[in-house]
């Protein structure tokens, strides 16, 4: 029997019932920066799109890419709410 792994990819779905995988945003957890978010890319600057295999990966970038920084990392939908899920505090 053979089986498939599904994927856990976050998505939004459209008004036309299209879904599309969100991307990782990052926001830095210092005084004023809460309401500003910026895409996390990979080195390459391709999206990363928010799934738990990936959110391991997005850790990982940005603690390469800003080391002495206070971050947060969110799916888009959550940081439209100012929500960061994870973080490196």
């Amino acid at each position: 029997m053979k089986t498939e792994k599904t994927s856990d990819f976050q998505c939004t779905k459209h008004e036309n019932g299209l879904l599309q995988p969100e991307t990782t945003w990052i926001t830095f957890l210092h005084a004023g920066w809460e309401e500003h978010w910026l895409p996390l890319t990979d080195w390459d600057g391709n999206d990363i799109f928010w799934s738990t295999d990936n959110m391991r990966i997005a850790k990982l970038i940005a603690n390469q890419k800003f080391p002495n920084c206070s971050w947060g990392i969110s799916p888009c939908s959550q940081k439209e709410m100012g929500n960061a899920c994870t973080d490196n505090l």
